[in-house]
């Protein structure tokens, strides 16, 4: 009998409760993968992150209440953010080793911006400061409840999403990703915000803005099954 797929998931980093510094996640990453056929494991912060790359078949990089030093997308910052190298640079080795690997990887949120530097692509810094008439991307309620809507504006080469379909999803975040060459634009917001993207060549890499593992819109759900048939996939492969 094959063996379910390895989701390796990020967590975040709680370094607050020192000395008892915790890693943490959302229980419901862990339940959205074991809900489409997946058996998720925590990827502690280590440094040899290809042992971690060999012992999984897909990576899920998680959101978080932080932001990514513009340095690294060319830019300079042009408020105080807070940031999490440590986080920041794990995930980096572990977005990077995939990507040569066409290992299957889904980027949520702060996951979905850094995949995408990882791309080769830049990020709105500030969405209220640096958009004209944008929406209010994080408003203050619950992310079980959606927020916006979004459009499908691209075709993805992996999942069933028709251009021009409508989703009604979550939303919390202040920053985004810009359009780029090293990216398909999947969906958007009414004022114009990347909400998903796509690896144009290669392996499934997708990044979505919002917050799938609530599984608030239809399309969560696509985003998990899609991702892990690739990740089925990728693992018969590597035998």
């Amino acid at each position: 009998m094959p063996h379910l797929p390895r989701i390796g998931i990020t967590p975040d980093i709680n370094d607050l409760a020192a000395p008892e510094t915790e890693y943490v996640v959302r229980q419901n990453y862990a339940d959205a993968i074991s809900k489409a056929g997946g058996l998720p494991f925590l990827l502690p912060y280590h440094e040899h992150v290809d042992d971690y790359l060999d012992a999984i078949d897909g990576l899920l990089v998680t959101g978080g209440m932080f932001d990514i030093d513009p340095a690294l997308y060319r830019q300079t910052a042009r408020k105080d953010y807070v940031t999490k190298p440590a986080r920041t640079n794990f995930e980096r080795a572990l977005i990077e080793g995939a990507l040569s690997r066409a290992m299957p990887i889904v980027g949520i949120c702060n996951g979905m911006q850094l995949l995408a530097v990882c791309l080769g692509g830049e990020l709105v810094q500030d969405i209220p400061t640096d958009i004209d008439g944008a929406l209010e991307h994080k408003p203050d309620q619950s992310a079980s409840i959606a927020h916006h809507r979004i459009e499908i504006s691209g075709t993805s080469r992996h999942l069933q999403t028709p251009v021009g379909e409508i989703h009604e999803v979550n939303s919390v975040h202040h920053q985004s990703v810009l359009p780029s060459d090293a990216y398909q634009v999947l969906a958007v917001s009414p004022d114009g915000v990347v909400e998903a993207l796509e690896k144009k060549d290669g392996g499934f890499a997708v990044g979505v803005q919002w917050h799938p593992e609530y599984g608030v819109a239809a399309i969560d759900t696509i985003i998990f099954d899609g991702f892990l048939a690739q990740a089925r996939e990728y693992s018969q492969e590597k035998k």
